[in-house]
This record gives C-alpha cells, structure tokens and sequence, in this order.
C-alpha cells in the first residue's frame, strides 16, 4: 500500500491556505467554473494559515484521500482518524474539521463536486433518483474507506484517478472524470447500507445549538464576548453550551474565539496596511501585547513576521 500511494505526495495541485467563511460557516469558495463545477486540491496541513482546516461546510460532495501522515477528520461531531491510503467522503451541508495527528506536513488529496455535476440535468431519473434522496437530509453524513475493503478501494481509485485527469488537462479529460465519478457514486450508494456513520438520534438540537455559537462568533468576534451572552443568545446555561461545544468540536468556545480572531487578523495582515494595533483592535482582542502573544503562541512568528513572509 505504501508504494501504491506514494506518487500521490508529489501531485501539484491548488491549495487553499486559509478557507473564506461567511457568517453561517458556508466556505464562498467557486470549486471550479459553472460549467464544469469541479476543483481538485493537495492539501498540506502545515501550508495553511492555522495549520489545520477549520470548521466549515460547502454545498459540494467532498472526497478525500489522505497521502501523508495521518490526519484527524471531524465531521460534525464525530472524529475519524486516518493514514495515509484511507480517504473519507463528506456530504454536502455537513459541518467539518481537519487536523495533522503528528506529522504537521501530513497531507490529503481533496475533491470538492457539485451536485449537479452528477445529476444529468434538472429534473432528470439521476437527480430525482440517485442525487437529491441522499444530499443534505439524508442519513449519509461520512463515510470512511479502507483499501482493505474492496468496494472501498474502488472508490480510493476513483480518487486518484480523477486527480491525474485533473492534473493533466488533456483532451476528454472532463469526460473520463465524469465517468469515473459516476461509478464512484453507485459504488458509494450500492454500499450504502453497510456504512455505520448514520445520524445518531437526539444529536440534532446539541448540533444546532453549535452552529447557532458558530455563527454568534462570526457575527460578533471584532466585539466584546462573554459566555454569557452566548449562553443568553441560546437560552442555555453556560455550562450547557461549553459541555455541547467541547462535545461536538472538541475544543472550548474561548479557544475557538481566539483562532477565528487570530484567522481574521491574517486576512488583514495579507489584505491591508492597517498597523498590528489596528488589527488588534478590528479582530477583538483586548490588547496588542494579548493579540501579539496569541498569534506568536499559534503560528509560531509574530504579526509582523506573518507579513513580512507574505
């Protein structure tokens, strides 16, 4: 398996450094042209801003194979860790998180589709049929794959094989991608039943309740935040919301508050000529010496050396 996978690290592909968000968590990224709403990415977790990809969703199907170390796949509020080989898909509409176990250059090939790529055209037995029943609503939120499990092989296959296509961009490359996204998916569907990532029951207000601090945060990070006023926004106790929190995201409300804040401050740091107090002050820290040590404490350089590296 080793040898299999081992052309995979040196794939040359897009990376997106630091995911753009709006305030409900959606990424605004365009995956590809209208006409053909595809993207292919190597991600290298160390290559991006936070050293990680944080919490996002997208209307896109996501299909990843991990191609170096080991990484840690939050989906929701479950956690699946994976090596090199082993590759997870991740549903439109689903919430997710990717983290290095140790390597911090551990990476993952990453094919972001639209729906509508696969589904013929509006309207159509392939959409009614085999697209629309599981998007979104569906019980299907993840599912792992092990080379060692045969239908699953074919679809880590798949995978590498629509990344070459990709790659090279040769004549009926959209075709032969098309193709083999197809058979992906019905191998995907025809093994549906075998998969044991079913939403569990009673997840579901714990889950809302977590997007609700998610968007609270985006909406009000440049502000002043207290556990409280979250906990008011919710009608929960501030017990309630960290305990929920921690559950499904596996970190604190605060420490979450100060990543999304230390992210912010990168866009403005690449983006603008604002001073690092400026920025401090437009991302809600409560000092520049506090902003300094958090962001230093993080990525491991100051503000200033962030922008100077760029």
């Amino acid at each position: 398996m080793e040898e299999k996978y081992k052309d995979l690290e040196v794939l040359e592909f897009m990376q997106i450094f630091d995911i753009k968000i709006d305030e409900a968590q959606k990424e605004i990224t365009d995956h590809g042209p209208a006409a053909f709403p595809l993207a292919v990415y190597h991600s290298v977790m160390s290559r991006n801003v936070l050293g990680f990809t944080n919490w996002h969703w997208h209307d896109e199907l996501q299909f990843c194979l991990v191609t170096r170390g080991s990484i840690c796949f939050f989906v929701n509020d479950r956690k699946h860790r994976l090596e090199r080989g082993q590759g997870i898909f991740i549903n439109n509409g689903c919430l997710h998180m990717a983290k290095p176990e140790s390597d911090p250059d551990s990476s993952y090939l990453c094919l972001n589709v639209h729906p509508r790529l696969l589904s013929s055209f509006p309207g159509s037995m392939m959409e009614s049929r085999y697209m629309t029943p599981y998007l979104k609503i569906s019980p299907l939120e993840e599912a792992v794959f092990s080379p060692q499990i045969s239908w699953q092989k074919e679809i880590l296959d798949g995978i590498r094989a629509i990344s070459r296509f990709y790659e090279k961009e040769e004549f009926g490359y959209e075709l032969e991608i098309c193709g083999r996204l197809n058979i992906l998916w019905a191998a995907l569907l025809r093994n549906l039943k075998e998969m044991t990532c079913q939403r569990p029951e009673g997840r579901g207000s714990s889950y809302a309740a977590v997007q609700k601090i998610l968007t609270y945060i985006s909406r009000h990070y440049s502000e002043r935040i207290t556990l409280e006023q979250i906990a008011k926004e919710l009608s929960f106790s501030t017990g309630e919301c960290c305990r929920m929190f921690k559950r499904i995201t596996g970190e604190t409300i605060v420490s979450y508050l100060i990543l999304y804040r230390i992210s912010k401050s990168t866009q403005l740091l690449r983006d603008t000529d604002l001073s690092v107090s400026q920025i401090a002050y437009e991302t809600g820290f409560s000092s520049t010496s506090y902003f300094i040590g958090k962001f230093k404490a993080h990525l491991g350089m100051t503000p200033l050396q962030f922008r100077k590296k760029l």
